[in-house]
């Protein structure tokens, strides 16, 4: 808009006026850059093997839209990998920030890892002979095994007590029994084996 400001003065009996005109500009506000910004987020996960010292989850993101993606997990510090390792089972919100500074999450679930057909083998002789002394809160020789990861740290006395003594449970185990906690041993003693 222009303005125009008259400004008279009086020299020696003449007068003598001026226009001084303005104009007065308005700067429009900086666009906003993620205003037609739609970002996608897909995932990967891996699930995490229960019992293990170490999780062994993972989710890895992708996202599409823009460039310049960085990535971080629960609001943490971005970083530019997009793959987030050593998780547990769980909820995270993952997020993803463009060179813009737009911004979009999404919530992803690190489930646990299946049994493996060795260790589902053993948990169906732990639950079918020890009942009386290690499951449901039982505690005979300071051993419950109502959880899995129990069964797990407990293999060497299980491969002990029920093959190689074979003196537990007190009714005793078949050959077949006995050879599928063998197999479990074997396999390396473990949830996913």
């Amino acid at each position: 808009m222009k303005k125009t400001i008259p400004f008279s003065i009086l020299l020696s009996g003449l007068m003598l006026t001026m226009f001084f005109s303005c104009k007065k500009t308005t700067t429009p506000a900086p666009a906003d850059p993620c205003l037609n910004t739609t970002i996608t987020i897909s995932n990967s996960v891996v699930t995490t093997v229960p019992c293990e010292s170490t999780p062994s989850g993972s989710i890895t993101i992708t996202a599409s839209g823009s460039t310049g993606f960085t990535y971080n997990k629960n609001g943490g510090v971005y970083q530019s990998s997009n793959t987030f390792t050593g998780l547990a089972a769980g909820v995270y919100t993952m997020g993803v920030k463009d060179v813009n500074g737009c911004t979009k999450t999404q919530v992803v679930s690190v489930g646990n890892a299946t049994a493996g057909p060795n260790f589902t083998n053993v948990k169906s002789i732990v639950s079918s002979k020890c009942g009386n002394c290690h499951l449901n809160g039982g505690n005979d020789g300071s051993v419950n095994l109502d959880a899995d990861c129990s069964i797990v740290s407990k293999w060497d006395r299980i491969n002990v007590r029920c093959v190689s003594q074979g003196n537990m449970p007190p009714q005793g185990l078949n050959a077949t029994q006995k050879a599928q906690i063998t197999a479990w041993v074997n396999a390396g003693h473990k949830f996913s084996d």
